[in-house]
């Protein structure tokens, strides 16, 4: 409960754990320190979002978000991507001052990109956490010249956002999120 009269708080429509076609996740733990690691520590992976960690700033790193995820209401909830017995990634959900929306992000290891990972988890998450009780909306940002960053975010519908220096952003609130999941696809 919030201090609002009694009204929800929008992480209780959070997700714990929750599975697609192809993919489990599962709430961020101390025992993801090895992923959260080779994940924050690799250049490659880290090309588009910022300096690669050591073994030790990325420790640290786990232990925020897990501080996060455990504080009272939570400010974030972070998931482990699994396919399989195979770890790929990590899927978060940062929420902003005012609990409205929230930022959300995706840092995937090589053999998970480029298979729609990223679009699966997305398409999963969001019409639980933008709904009524829920987030209003909920945005993400990637460095600008992100070409697949940037399709991803068109093929789910996002509306782009006026850019930072640097990063491009984008947007999906409920409005869009039921529209989109009201038009007809045509194959």
């Amino acid at each position: 409960m919030s201090g609002d009269g009694g009204r929800i708080d929008v992480s209780e429509v959070w997700p714990g754990a929750f599975t697609t076609t192809r993919l489990r996740a599962t709430p961020l733990c101390e025992t993801d320190g090895a992923l959260f690691a080779a994940l924050y520590g690799d250049a490659d992976t880290m090309a588009q979002v910022g300096a690669p960690l050591d073994r030790e700033a990325a420790g640290r790193a786990l232990a925020a978000a897990l501080r996060q995820m455990r504080s009272a209401p939570p400010k974030a909830r972070y998931w482990r991507l699994d396919e399989g017995p195979h770890a790929l990634g990590l899927l978060s959900l940062v929420i902003d001052a005012g609990r409205t929306t929230a930022e959300t992000g995706l840092l995937l290891g090589a053999g998970a990109r480029t298979r729609g990972i990223a679009r699966e988890a997305l398409a999963a998450l969001l019409p639980r956490v933008v709904c009524a009780g829920g987030l209003e909306a909920v945005w993400t940002r990637h460095r600008t010249g992100h070409a697949a960053a940037e399709g991803l975010m068109r093929s789910l519908g996002f509306v782009p956002l006026d850019a930072e220096t640097g990063w491009a952003r984008w947007r999906m609130d409920q409005t869009r999120l039921q529209a989109l999941a009201a038009t007809p696809v045509t194959v």
